[in-house]
């Protein structure tokens, strides 16, 4: 039995999930935010649009689909079939279109719809994303044997629903871990979501030396985090001297919703 031993041509496909409004490499755009987030009350049905760009000198098609969302401080993140989450609002949403052809640097909608069934007793957070992902087509114009690769850009919207003011807010915090990047000491701040209602915590760290004496209060960026998901934070410890300090590491979600914990360490 004889072998083809000869190359072929192979195509390899890398898909990058954008959740930031522009992409410098990307041809299509989605112009008006990945989040469109909403209070509603059982049978109300709100609407809204994502508007989308194509920026490229050519026609490009666009896909749009529905996926549910987990995200982890570990780096893991999933887009699980739509429903599987038991938070997901997957179901109550409907979206028009789900295939469109746009010509240069046009600009068009996809509408969608949420109707929060009536009747049921849902409390706190409901989440899904509607992905929009642009169709590259194949390139024959260079046909040689080898390996190309092509890129496909996907942006994840997310569409969350909260239902009033229902539901528990709690953060617990995970692990604490100090490290260094660029020369700075840093301290990593694991948090996970464990209520019913999507937090956007600010982490504040207060730090007292050795003698009791305050060492300054550092702060981070509020992070998004779902009921059941979680984020690492990156305190930057600048300016704080080698020595063994102890302190107050602060979650504060809203003025009603302040989670804390003591904290101690030595930085070498």
């Amino acid at each position: 039995m004889k072998y083809d031993c000869t190359l072929k041509k192979l195509t390899i496909w890398v898909v990058l999930i954008v959740f930031a409004p522009f992409f410098s490499d990307a041809n299509i755009i989605v112009l008006n935010g990945l989040t469109h987030e909403n209070q509603v009350q059982p049978g109300e049905t709100y609407r809204g649009a994502i508007q989308i760009q194509n920026a490229s000198e050519k026609n490009r098609s666009v896909r749009i689909y529905q996926r549910d969302y987990w995200f982890s401080y570990t780096g893991e993140s999933k887009h699980d079939p739509a429903g599987s989450m038991e938070r997901s609002n997957a179901g109550w949403i409907s979206f028009s279109p789900e295939l469109m052809d746009l010509g240069p640097n046009e600009v068009a909608s996809v509408n969608f719809e949420v109707s929060v069934p009536e009747g049921e007793s849902f409390s706190g957070t409901y989440w899904s994303v509607i992905m929009v992902e642009g169709i590259v087509p194949p390139d024959t114009s260079g046909y040689s044997k080898g390996v190309t690769i092509n890129t496909a850009i996907r942006y994840a919207v997310q569409i969350v629903t909260n239902i009033g003011e229902t539901g528990t807010n709690d953060i617990q915090f995970l692990g604490l871990e100090l490290g260094k990047r660029e020369e700075t000491t840093q301290l990593f701040v694991a948090l996970e979501n464990t209520g019913e209602r999507v937090l956007r915590p600010e982490l504040a760290l207060e730090l007292f030396d050795e003698a009791g004496n305050s060492a300054g209060i550092i702060k981070a960026e509020r992070r998004k985090t779902f009921p059941g998901t979680s984020v690492m934070v990156t305190l930057r410890l600048e300016g704080i001297k080698p020595g063994n300090y102890t302190g107050v590491l602060v979650a504060d979600c809203d003025d009603d919703h302040v989670f804390g914990t003591n904290v101690s360490f030595e930085i070498e």
